[in-house]
């Protein structure tokens, strides 16, 4: 079994250049499902990517799993 928390807060989407390594900001405080969405919905393109993250890391935000 996992002893790892479960995130319970929202995510971010950023674009990542690839060269710079520069992160903008798309969009903030969505669902796990509403951020893979909005990813999944770009292109691909060679000068940069589109992740998720999580917004928060603060303790607060991180549950212990149910058994």
């Amino acid at each position: 079994m996992s002893n790892e928390k479960q995130y319970t807060g929202t995510y971010k989407v950023l674009k990542v250049f690839r060269k710079s390594h520069r992160r903008e900001v798309i969009s903030r405080g969505l669902t796990f499902d509403e951020a893979r969405a909005l990813v999944n919905s770009y292109p691909s393109s060679n000068r940069s990517m589109v992740i998720f993250t999580k917004q928060y890391y603060a303790d607060k935000y991180f549950t212990e799993p149910k058994n």
